[in-house]
């Protein structure tokens, strides 16, 4: 896939992660601002990856419809009009629909990776599928930089002109850039609500099942705790705003680094399934000594073990999701994917949030144990298909 391509690519996945990042800081000020309360921050939270998990698997299977294209520019402009909706109006009422239309818009990931997909050998597929876990990396950076300074400086409203413009020009990008990557366009394709029955078909072979399963689990064990860590920072370590912004940078910093480097390198000695098997144990084990941390100093080695633990999950999971799905489909299971994973960060925060209730660490020392859990009951399974693998490559 030429350069230019697989940059529009990474833009698009870029610019959504950093519209996330810039509410990150400022979302609780905003509804404060305008007559919110603690209770609706999380609701509004909550609604974004609520329709985000609504539409992903939607937003696929149009992709395999009418093509990535499309579906790629009309997803930039939705998410451009949820952001300027914010910039231009205050609102509760409009805050609300705006991150309505931010979930759906933000449902173009699975998008992106099917472009991605349709474009790559399997050889390559999770080195670029690293490539755009490296652009959440920096999304996650700049992201709540710019929200903090800028709000500061200018008021709440004001960073979310920031990626809505960008949005505008993401869309003229794929326009005049991106031609079409799915060569057999599925005209018969029903578009359902709640779908079900594509949904089991999906999840019909066992490995694909197993996949969705783990992608959930991993990132329902990442949203336990993500939520409640500028509270277990103020009260374990006395951090305020800015210290949680530097921590949250490393943690971008280390995704990136990992994304764009490290997963290269460990790919030269190791499948994806083995790479799957270490990640899950080196998160574990420093998501519970997170919890049981002492001091803040302890965050500086953590943070960069855990951001490095997940980054490895999160890109070889979907890679190996999309190399165990048919060509053909690439768009609704990756779709079903992210609807998993939308799933899992509708959940976590509210179940943080009341184990947080009685112990502020106790999130992350169940988010370990979950971890570990998955490890323990998934070891053989990823050995089986691991070994499968292996023949299928042998025989090809």
């Amino acid at each position: 896939m030429p350069d230019r391509k697989l940059l529009t690519l990474l833009l698009v996945v870029f610019i959504d992660l950093l519209g996330f990042g810039v509410v990150i800081p400022i979302l609780p000020i905003l509804v404060e601002n305008i007559g919110g309360d603690v209770f609706l921050v999380g609701v509004i939270i909550s609604v974004f990856s609520f329709f985000q998990f609504l539409f992903s698997p939607i937003i696929g299977r149009l992709s395999d419809k009418y093509g990535r294209r499309p579906l790629l520019i009309i997803t930039a402009l939705i998410n451009a009009a949820s952001y300027i909706l914010v910039f231009f109006f205050q609102s509760l009422l409009l805050l609300f629909i705006a991150r309505i239309i931010a979930g759906v818009g933000s449902s173009n990931i699975s998008v992106a990776q099917a472009y991605v997909a349709d474009t790559s050998k399997s050889h390559e597929r999770t080195k670029k599928m690293a490539l755009m876990g490296a652009a959440f990396g920096l999304g996650f950076i700049f992201g709540p930089f710019i929200g903090g300074v800028i709000s500061e400086a200018f008021g709440p409203n004001v960073p979310f002109i920031i990626p809505g413009v960008l949005s505008l020009i993401n869309a003229v990008l794929i326009y005049t850039l991106l031609p079409e990557s799915n060569r057999v366009l599925q005209k018969h394709i029903k578009i359902e609500f709640f779908n079900l029955r594509v949904t089991r078909e999906v999840l019909r072979p066992k490995n694909m099942a197993f996949l969705l399963f783990l992608f959930f689990f991993v990132n329902l064990a990442l949203a336990l705790i993500i939520g409640i860590f500028p509270i277990f920072a103020q009260s374990r370590f006395g951090w305020n705003e800015a210290q949680n912004g530097y921590y949250f940078g490393l943690i971008g910093a280390g995704s990136f680094i990992t994304q764009i480097y490290l997963i290269r390198l460990m790919l030269k000695r190791w499948d994806e399934t083995q790479i799957i098997r270490i990640a899950l144990l080196v998160f574990g084990v420093s998501t519970v000594f997170t919890g049981l941390a002492p001091i803040g100093l302890f965050m500086l080695i953590i943070g960069p073990l855990s951001s490095f633990s997940f980054s490895l999950l999160h890109v070889n999971v979907q890679s190996l999701i999309s190399l165990e799905s048919n060509p053909n489909e690439q768009g609704i299971v990756l779709g079903v994917a992210q609807s998993f994973g939308s799933l899992a960060r509708v959940f976590g925060p509210l179940i943080g949030g009341i184990i947080a209730s009685f112990d502020i660490g106790a999130p992350y020392i169940a988010s370990g144990i979950v971890t570990l859990l998955i490890l323990f009951f998934g070891y053989n399974y990823l050995h089986y298909m691991r070994m499968a693998r292996s023949t299928n490559r042998q025989l090809s």
